[in-house]
């Protein structure tokens, strides 16, 4: 990843431009038209740095900067203020372009209060069931794009069995999780940078070279920035560290709304603006994209919307890591524009949405099929949501381990229903069950599926 390139100065364009048409002439009111219709995006709604726009080509009469200038100058006019100001003390702003409010209302639409999702209300017991298994996605992902080596089924087991961790990869992974469970602990309290601390611990225990700046900002001497390893060229200087204190408190203000100098400002858009700054001031000495990242999930939460939990954006940016890295460059080069990085991330939330969506329709149908097999057989009432759900994996994992506490943890129900739901299962003769110590394993037996009476394992 390399620094992109600085934008021209908008400001010396623009004035050239009011310069030919206070000059009259041919081309003024032209030019006076375009500096009156200048949108800040595209005719695609795209908001285009610098290093795109550039290649695009221009109106007749108008070169790439002046053009550049006339986009960027609508962009000027439209800019949004917030509290924050980098470490030159520039502000940082943004622009609500008209593709932001749409991704919003889509957002509002989809995953706040008890609006239902895919056709689904949130308290469906075979849906719930669905978002828990989906809530696995973000640790496994996050500790990925950080670095983490571990598998997608490795890191769901050390979660569900509450293994414990024998490889830095699973401790990151076990540390994301539990951050989650703290962050839906402290959705209702006031954030403080205390609170930011002990998350940061929770994120980067048994990571750290040194335990001792886990939950702790970073020094003067610790020299931190932000580098490419692989060009080997310094992305980011983030502020000095005797700026800290101040600075992450001016995040826990905002993010109880107690920065309304710059007047309303949507609750997604305030999330990923606190995922922007604590990512930008840097403060501890690692773990900052990770503790950002759970920062906007804590603000999203708090703020009512339910299904963000269950959505991973950490596999989204996983498909496109250099994107998420430029969207934090450009907002840096071009004057602190933050609309960069908010378009990044709606776009990575709608995704993420949409995902889900498909994901627990899918499911859906799988059970529905199974469920269907299972009704020639007279058998589908006898048998609940879960316990069809396990038939289903079990069908498709001849080695799959079942265990009475992984049940449980899973579904969200109490140790009494999930040990009667497999019970149940080997009554029936569709598990084995097995005593390894004080601990009930139990296994799918031989020729499940033609069992259960399917012709083989790719039509449940």
């Amino acid at each position: 990843m390399k620094i992109p390139a600085s934008p021209p100065d908008f400001r010396s364009e623009f004035f050239e431009l009011i310069k030919q048409v206070a000059a009259g002439g041919e081309d003024a009111e032209r030019f006076a038209s375009l500096m009156a219709n200048a949108k800040p995006t595209d005719e695609k709604g795209r908001y285009l740095p610098w290093s795109e726009f550039r290649f695009r080509k221009p109106p007749q009469g108008l070169d790439s900067k002046s053009y550049w200038a006339l986009t960027r100058n609508a962009r000027f006019m439209q800019r949004r203020m917030t509290p924050f100001v980098s470490k030159l003390d520039q502000p940082f702003v943004f622009v609500q372009t008209d593709t932001v409010s749409r991704r919003l209302h889509e957002i509002d639409s989809e995953a706040r209060g008890g609006v239902q999702f895919a056709g689904i209300a949130p308290k469906d017991q075979e849906a719930e069931r669905f978002l828990i298994k989906s809530l696995l996605e973000e640790p496994f992902n996050s500790s990925l794009l950080e670095g983490a080596a571990t598998t997608r089924d490795q890191a769901k087991k050390l979660i569900r069995e509450n293994k414990r961790p024998m490889t830095i990869s699973e401790r990151m992974v076990l540390n994301n999780y539990r951050a989650i469970e703290f962050i839906k602990q402290q959705k209702n309290e006031l954030l403080t940078i205390e609170i930011i601390h002990h998350l940061h611990r929770i994120l980067t225990q048994g990571t750290l070279d040194d335990d001792r700046k886990a939950g702790a900002f970073r020094s003067e001497t610790d020299n931190i920035n932000v580098v490419d390893e692989v060009e080997d060229e310094i992305l980011h200087i983030p502020p000095p560290a005797r700026d800290l204190p101040k600075r992450v408190q001016l995040i826990c203000d905002f993010a109880n709304g107690e920065s309304q100098d710059h007047g309303f400002i949507h609750p997604v858009l305030r999330a990923i603006i606190l995922h922007f700054m604590l990512a930008y001031d840097h403060p501890y000495v690692d773990g900052n994209g990770r503790t950002a990242r759970a920062l906007f999930y804590w603000s999203v939460v708090k703020d009512g919307y339910w299904l963000l939990e269950y959505v991973s954006i950490s596999r989204i940016i996983n498909e496109a890591p250099v994107r998420y890295g430029n969207a934090f460059l450009y907002t840096e080069t071009d004057d602190n524009d933050l609309t960069y990085f908010i378009h990044h991330q709606l776009d990575v939330l709608i995704r993420a949405i949409r995902d889900l969506g498909q994901f627990i329709k899918r499911k859906q149908d799988e059970i529905s099929a199974l469920s269907a097999a299972l009704n020639s057989k007279k058998l589908k009432d006898s048998l609940n949501h879960r316990q069809l759900a396990l038939l289903h994996d079990a069908i498709r994992s001849h080695a799959a381990v079942y265990k009475i506490a992984e049940h449980e943890k899973l579904h969200g129900v109490s140790y009494l229903t999930a040990r009667s739901d497999l019970e149940g299962l080997a009554a029936l003769g569709y598990l084995r069950k097995q005593k390894r110590g004080n601990t009930s394993h139990y296994s799918p037996v031989p020729n499940l599926a033609r069992k259960l009476g399917l012709k083989d394992s790719a039509e449940a």
